[in-house]
C-alpha cells in the first residue's frame, strides 16, 4: 500500500481479489488495534502509525535476514537488496532534485520529508524513516548520539558559509566581512542536532557572544527572511539559490563550516546505496556551486575548497562510513554474498523461527510438537524445510535428543532482540495516536 496506494493495482501484484486486500487490511487493524491505512473507495493511504510500523516492520526482517546470513553461514559479508522506496527526512529544504537523479542512477525512488535536524534524527529514532540527511558541526558522527539504535553515517560535504545581507547594507560594498563587525545586525538562524543554534555556534568558535538580536527558525521560514532582506544569516553556496537582486553574498573572514551527513539504518539500506545516495548528494551541492558561483572561484580560498570537495568525491566517492556504538559488526552491508547464502530476503518464515526455538526450549521434537498442539511429522517436514531452505543445519540430534547448534543459538538470541525492538515500535505507535498499551499478547513460541 505504501508504494502504490490504489487498491486494484495492490490486487493485481499481489495476484488477490480487492475484497481480499481491503479483508487482510481489516484484520491487520484489528490484530494491532491501530488503524494502519485510511482507505477511500479505490485508494488507500498509510496513516502515521501504518507508516512507523511499515518502517520498524521492514528493519525486524532485514536483521533477521542478517543475521541468518551471519551467524548461520559463519562470519562471511553478506548482501542486501535495496528496498524499492527508501524513507528520508532531510534537514534540507529543497531536496527534489536529488529525487530524480536517484530514480535514474540509483534505481530506487525516494520518499522525502522535510524536518528540522532535530526533527529528522527524531524521524530516525522513532523508526518513522530508513535515513536522514542533516548537518552538524565538527565530528560528523556526532548528530546520531541521541538515536538510540544502531545506525552508520556517512559524509557528505564540508559545507563552508557566508554571510547573506541586503545589497543596499553599509558593509554590502566589502568583498568579505568580519563577524565582529556584524555582532550588532539583525541575525537569523536555523538551529542544527541537539537544537544548537548555526549562527551562535559560529560565532562562539569566533570567540565572540551570540548577537544581541537573534531569531531561530526553521530553514525554510530563514531562507524567506533573507529573500525578503528582512535580517542577515548564514547561508551556503552548496544550497538551493536565493535569486533576488536585493541580496549580496559576502565571505566570512572566520572561514565557518559545517559538516553534512547521511545516516543511515544499516539493516535496511544496504552500504553500497548509502555511499552511492552520499555520493549524489555531494554531486548535487557541488554542481550547485559551480551552476551558480563559478566567479567565486577567483578568490584562491574557494577555489582551494571546492578543489577539496572534488578531490574527496573522486577519491572514494563517499569517505569511509563510521558506525555508531551500537551497530553490530557484521553489518557491513553491500558486499557480494558468500556460496552459502542460499536464503532471500523474505524466505524465511518466522513462524518457522518460533518452532525452531520452541525444540530448542523443550529438548525434543517430540515434546514441543505436543506443547506446539501439532504433530511431530509436521513439525519434523517444517525444521527440514526451513535447514533446506537456509542450506544450513540447524539441529543435532542424537540418542540424548535434540539441540540447536552453537550459531542457531546465537542467531535465536538475536532473534529475541530484534523482535523486542519491533514491539517497542509498535508500542510507540499506540502511544503516539494516545491509545492505551495493553500487554503483549503473543509468547516466544508463536
Amino acid at each position: 500500500m505504501a508504494g502504490c496506494g490504489d487498491l486494484a493495482e495492490v490486487a493485481r501484484r499481489l495476484g488477490l481479489r480487492q475484497g481480499s486486500v481491503e479483508r487482510r487490511l481489516d484484520r491487520l487493524d484489528k490484530d494491532v488495534d491501530l488503524a494502519l491505512t485510511r482507505r477511500g473507495c479505490h485508494s488507500a493511504q498509510l496513516t502515521a502509525a501504518g507508516s512507523r510500523l511499515l518502517v520498524a516492520g521492514r528493519r525486524f526482517f532485514r536483521q533477521v535476514d542478517l543475521a541468518a546470513r551471519t551467524e548461520i553461514f559463519g562470519s562471511g559479508p553478506e548482501a542486501l537488496d535495496a528496498p524499492d522506496v527508501l524513507s528520508i527526512a532531510s534537514a534540507e529544504p529543497l531536496l527534489e532534485d536529488v529525487v530524480e537523479d536517484a530514480a535514474a542512477t540509483l534505481g530506487v525512488l525516494l520518499s522525502i520529508s522535510h524536518d528540522t535536524p532535530h526533527g529528522a534524527l527524531r524521524q530516525l529514532a522513532d523508526f518513522s524513516v530508513d535515513a536522514v540527511h542533516t548537518w552538524g558541526f565538527d565530528a560528523p558522527h556526532a548528530p546520531h548520539a541521541s538515536v538510540d539504535r544502531a545506525v552508520r553515517v556517512y559524509d557528505v560535504l564540508d559545507d563552508a558559509l557566508w554571510v547573506t545581507l541586503p545589497s543596499g547594507h553599509p558593509l554590502a560594498d566589502r568583498e568579505s566581512l568580519a563577524l565582529a563587525d556584524l555582532l550588532d545586525e539583525n541575525w537569523v538562524s536555523e538551529a542544527g542536532p541537539g537544537s544548537e543554534v548555526l549562527v551562535e555556534r559560529v560565532f562562539h568558535a569566533a570567540g565572540l557572544p551570540k548577537p544581541a538580536r537573534l531569531q531561530v527558525a526553521g530553514a525554510s521560514v530563514v531562507r524567506g527572511m533573507l529573500h525578503r532582506g528582512d535580517a542577515v544569516g548564514l547561508g551556503s553556496p552548496t544550497g538551493p539559490a536565493l535569486h533576488t537582486p536585493n541580496l549580496v553574498r559576502r565571505s566570512v573572514v572566520e572561514r565557518p563550516r559545517r559538516t553534512c551527513s547521511l545516516i543511515v539504518d544499516p539493516a535496511v539500506v544496504p552500504g553500497a546505496l548509502a555511499e552511492q545516495l552520499a555520493t549524489l548528494l555531494t554531486a548535487r551541492y557541488l554542481g550547485r556551486f559551480a551552476e551558480h558561483h563559478q566567479d567565486m572561484l577567483r578568490d584562491p580560498w574557494w577555489a582551494q575548497w571546492y578543489g577539496a570537495q572534488l578531490d574527496r568525491q573522486d577519491a572514494g566517492a563517499a569517505p569511509a562510513a563510521q558506525t555508531s556504538p551500537g551497530a553490530a559488526s557484521s553489518s557491513e552491508a553491500g558486499a557480494e554474498s558468500g556460496p552459502e547464502s542460499g536464503s532471500e530476503s523474505g524466505q524465511l518464515d518466522v513462524e518457522d523461527l518460533h518452532l525452531l526455538r520452541a525444540v530448542a526450549q523443550h529438548g525434543s521434537i517430540n515434546r514441543a510438537a505436543a506443547v506446539l498442539s501439532i504433530s511431530q511429522s509436521a513439525l519434523t517436514r517444517r525444521i527440514h524445510r526451513l535447514e533446506f531452505r537456509l542450506g544450513a543445519r540447524l539441529l543435532l540430534r542424537s540418542s540424548r535428543g535434540t539441540s540447536l547448534t552453537s550459531s542457531t543459538r546465537q542467531f535465536l538470541r538475536q532473534l529475541d532482540a530484534f523482535e523486542t525492538e519491533f514491539h517497542g515500535a509498535g508500542i510507540a505507535a499506540r502511544r503516539s495516536t494516545g491509545r492505551p498499551v495493553p500487554h503483549r499478547r503473543w509468547t516466544k513460541a508463536g
